[in-house]
């Protein structure tokens, strides 16, 4: 029961608010901002907002945030959530890396971190700094990740937050906190696009928002796209053009690089005096154009997955630093003529709606409103025949539950396997397991009988409960899936382009399982109960009989042909009419023989 403190109304009393903060743990830079009441504060380290997410190791002790240190790793949060098996599907060629654990070490000095250590020392000297500025420890946190983080990533990020006693209100992702800020501020409602390029990752959501409700329609992304993939393209143009660069230090070429990219945003031609280099705007945007093609390409598709007609979008939100590039801003209103809310700092926007969720969800705010992320895969269950059976389908908001109710095969079974699957594909063979688990203990009754429910439970930060039931026995079990690997935002989009690509044939996939199914179970009934009865209720030729309908479906079966596999059982049922009538009327009789008629009626 709660507790209710009641005091005297007119005897002032003091209350410490908790220190509750938004995070956005970035790629490149690091935000740590808080909201109280109408007041926005950025804490700050070196007098910058923006805190640079290096980490350095300096007689080896770790700092953070050292832009000039030549011995310091960049853009960790790329590996985050990633496998060594996961390696090759991303781009780490600044990390020098030791695969040789489950998951990949950097290289730091006298010492090897993976990327969830790593991280942790980001979020910790965040909260440092904020707590330096207010003399108080930092409670709770809402902390800004990727749209497409998957759920060993999204895992990964809590892991790194709970390793420095953070507290964790919820994770939520980058463009929503973007549409937060903006929402918020001008209570806006209708439909948005929330373009979101940042040092790292890319991200665009399509978000509708009415009435204090803010629901993604759909989400595409790739958290290996940003800036540091523009500086890195400009490395490389440096040196094919200017070759005594090559004497430079990496983290020396990447500053350039930076301080040529940032001059062409109010100039059309920037040159660097001490280097001798210089780059006009033309030459950058062909260069960096086919990144752009990208994010264009992950953005029609958004819009097509929403079902919102291009027509009733009414902004598109640049958030990111990296959208503040020139191309994007003149790119986006050739093509697709929307109005474009660039008014608030794309850099901090998104640690600006992270502080206001932070504000609600520690109970400091009384501001109403509601936060709807999307599922990015489907997610259901392996059921007999190798068949996916999907429990919650892709862009369902979350958090969410759902549930669906299952038999079993046999007579007798007591046990179930449950094997969790992520996809959108009918074979099980195309989708990803996330786990298995066993229910016991079901009662053995005859095939069909059982009724377990499988119920499917999708907390607000995406991670998944999974929980079946015998109802006629309560028999329960639980399991809280935490992935053994991640899936790359990349492998995600494939899967999802696949399932739309073959959709025709998984419908027909679909149809030839259950067909073989119900054939299965159609030979596996009647065969029990010829071993019951057969020798009291056929005579031979009747047995030969039903016995040559059950061979020419199981001839039908190894054909894979569906027309020939439901004619082959529509020929068992017919076949087996008699018998079956047979057994009703013995089964009847048996009942009422020796019974008075009182008894029976």
């Amino acid at each position: 029961m709660a507790l209710i403190q009641i005091s005297d109304p007119d005897k002032s009393v003091a209350f410490n608010k908790e220190l509750s903060v938004g995070i956005d743990l970035g790629t490149t830079h690091s935000l740590i901002a808080k909201k109280e009441g109408e007041n926005l504060v950025f804490f700050k380290d070196n007098n910058n907002v923006l805190i640079p997410s290096i980490i350095s190791d300096e007689n080896g002790k770790l700092t953070i945030g050292d832009l000039n240190s030549k011995n310091s790793v960049k853009s960790i949060k790329r590996l985050i959530g990633v496998t060594s098996k996961e390696l090759h599907t991303i781009n780490y060629e600044d990390l020098e890396l030791d695969s040789s654990e489950d998951l990949p070490r950097v290289s730091l000095g006298n010492n090897k971190y993976n990327a969830i250590e790593l991280s942790s020392k980001i979020l910790s000297h965040l909260c440092e700094i904020a707590q330096s500025h207010e003399n108080t420890s930092v409670n709770s946190a809402v902390i800004t990740v990727p749209a497409y983080f998957n759920d060993m990533q999204r895992q990964a990020t809590k892991l790194a937050a709970e390793m420095v006693d953070i507290k964790v209100l919820r994770l939520i992702s980058e463009p929503t906190a973007a549409a937060i800020a903006y929402g918020i501020d001008d209570k806006k409602t209708g439909n948005f696009i929330v373009y979101d390029l940042g040092g790292g990752t890319f991200d665009v959501s399509i978000l509708s928002i009415e009435k204090g409700i803010f629901k993604v329609l759909s989400t595409k992304g790739d958290t290996h796209l940003g800036g540091d993939d523009i500086d890195r393209l400009l490395n490389k143009y440096l040196l094919d053009n200017y070759p005594h660069l090559t004497k430079l230090h990496k983290t020396e070429l990447y500053n350039l690089s930076k301080f040529l990219k940032h001059g062409l945003s109010n100039k059309n031609t920037i040159t660097n005096e001490k280097h001798n280099v210089s780059i006009d705007l033309n030459d950058f945007n062909k260069l960096i154009n086919p990144l752009i093609e990208k994010t264009l390409k992950l953005l029609n598709e958004a819009i097509i997955e929403s079902k919102v007609d291009i027509n009733d979008i009414k902004n598109i939100m640049l958030v990111g630093g990296s959208s503040r590039l020139k191309i994007i801003k003149s790119t986006l209103n050739e093509i697709y003529k929307i109005n474009i809310l660039d008014y608030l700092n794309p850099d901090t926007v998104v640690a600006e709606g992270a502080a206001i969720q932070a504000e609600v969800l520690s109970g400091n705010a009384k501001d109403d409103f509601l936060l709807l992320d999307v599922l990015p895969l489907s997610l259901g269950i392996e059921t007999y025949g190798g068949l996916s059976e999907k429990v919650i389908h892709r862009n369902t908001p979350i958090p969410s539950s759902s549930e669906k109710t299952f038999t079993t095969f046999k007579d007798g079974q007591s046990k179930m396997m449950i094997n969790v699957v992520q996809g959108e594909r009918e074979d099980i063979s195309e989708c990803i397991s996330l786990a298995q688990f066993i229910l016991s203990d079901i009662p053995p009754l005859v095939a069909g009988a059982a009724r377990i429910k499988v119920r499917f439970q999708v907390d607000a930060d995406g991670l998944l409960t999974v929980s079946a039931k015998e109802e006629t026995s309560d028999k329960e079990t639980t399991i809280e899936i935490k992935p053994s690997h991640g899936l790359t935002p990349e492998l995600i989009q494939n899967m999802i382009s696949t399932s739309n690509n073959k959709a025709e044939n998984d419908k027909n996939y679909r149809a030839l399982k259950e067909s073989i199914v119900e054939a299965e179970r159609a030979i596996y009934a009647i065969e029990e109960a010829l071993k019951v009865d057969s020798n009291d209720l056929l005579n031979q030729t009747e047995l030969d009989l039903i016995n040559q309908a059950i061979d020419n479906l199981q001839d039908a079966l190894l054909s894979k042909n569906i027309d020939t596999i439901k004619l082959a059982n529509d020929n068992l049922e017919k076949t087996s009419e008699f018998y079956v009538e047979r057994r009703m009327n013995n089964s009847i009789k048996s009942i009422i023989t020796g019974k008075d008629i009182n008894d029976i009626i």
